[in-house]
């Protein structure tokens, strides 16, 4: 059975746990739309409070007035998109199966919003910030988005197609000029994402070692190293569990019969494989893979069934007396049979009863298995 520690809160909500890329994806998105409304928030509020920022009257300085309550109109429709966007950032809404639909049309809403905007700011109002503006809102998106492309396409494209427009439009056609500045942004924004993915890939890569790495550590912490069965330590936390969760369940406790004639006889590394074959024949001998087959320690063995009545905990010790038969390990010092044996005593939980507890009504069935003559178990 395999084997899981406790569950810490404290490590759950600092270390995020990503199942697969998808999981890291989402986790990304969580933390890049929130900034992504905070970029659109500012700058549209900047747009909006701009009689008080920058200290000047629309109708002194622009023309084509008539687009004024537009914009306007157009920078309470980003606020909204904001809005929307820190809705969209929450865990639920991320892995709902229309968060990608739903992401989109409120990009491409931004996006529309801002590219008419942009194209009025240049084209019609020559404003000088028009430009800085729309190169700071594509690298902004292209930092926050960069690892999800079909979403950073959805506000880029459109922004960068009417930006380059507007270019267009002021300067009456195509030149070397804007050629320079527009090819060179482009490539400024296609090389910052191939640098920034290949970033996201690396720390992908490098959290699944880590994993590969904790989930060895956690296997060697709650692993018997000589028999690959759960140690001690797993198996109290296991017994803990299933006490605290009231699950029924039957316990076997169970000794290698002479262990200490038999490392006198062939020796402490014949002793260890012993225990190794021994190990083999208890993981043989359980039901599914829900029992657990732990060390207890020296020659000592636990096993733990859980839902299994006393008849299915019988059949379960009767099956381990076979694999050892079938075995058929030499042992000249025993007592009660030419080969390796071992002794059980039998237990089942019972309300009230912790797991010490019951591993002591087990191990007294133990020591009355012995006292009968070995060989046997009892409970």
């Amino acid at each position: 059975m395999k084997i899981s520690p406790p569950h810490d809160n404290r490590v759950s909500e600092t270390a995020p746990q990503w199942l697969n890329r998808h999981d890291m994806v989402n986790h990304a998105l969580a933390r890049a739309l929130p900034f992504l409304a905070c970029v659109h928030a500012t700058f549209s509020l900047m747009v909006l409070l701009r009689f008080r920022l920058m200290g000047y009257d629309d109708a002194t300085i622009l023309t084509a007035r008539e687009l004024i309550p537009v914009i306007d109109m157009l920078m309470c429709v980003v606020l909204a998109g904001v809005v929307m966007l820190v809705v969209l950032s929450h865990r639920k809404m991320i892995c709902s199966p229309h968060f990608r639909i739903r992401c989109q049309v409120v990009l491409l809403l931004l996006s529309a919003a801002w590219s008419f905007s942009a194209f009025v700011f240049t084209a019609f109002w020559h404003l000088p910030f028009a430009f800085p503006l729309s190169v700071t809102l594509l690298l902004s998106t292209v930092v926050a988005l960069y690892f999800h492309l079909s979403l950073l396409l959805c506000f880029v494209l459109p922004l960068w197609f009417i930006s380059f427009s507007a270019s267009l439009y002021i300067n009456q056609g195509i030149n070397a000029r804007i050629l320079l500045i527009w090819g060179g942004c482009t490539l400024i924004f296609i090389y910052s994402r191939w640098l920034l993915v290949r970033w996201f890939n690396e720390a992908w890569q490098r959290y699944n070692e880590n994993q590969l790495l904790v989930s060895r550590l956690d296997t060697m912490a709650h692993q018997d190293a000589l028999t690959q069965t759960a140690n001690r330590r797993a198996l109290e936390d296991h017994l803990q569990h299933a006490v605290a969760q009231q699950i029924p369940f039957s316990i076997i406790i169970l000794d290698v019969d002479y262990f200490k004639r038999y490392n006198d006889n062939y020796g402490h590394q014949a002793g260890d494989k012993c225990l190794a074959n021994v190990a083999d024949a208890l993981k043989s001998a359980v039901r599914t893979p829900e029992d657990l087959v732990a060390r207890y320690g020296g020659e000592e063995f636990v096993i733990v069934l859980p839902h299994a009545s006393q008849q299915d905990t019988e059949r379960v010790a009767q099956r381990i007396q076979q694999c050892l038969a079938e075995k058929a390990l030499p042992h000249e010092k025993s007592e009660v049979s030419g080969w390796v044996t071992v002794s059980m005593g039998l237990a089942n939980s019972e309300n009230g009863k912790n797991a010490n507890e019951i591993i002591a009504t087990a191990d007294a069935a133990l020591y009355r298995a012995k006292q009968s003559g070995r060989n046997r178990w009892a409970y």
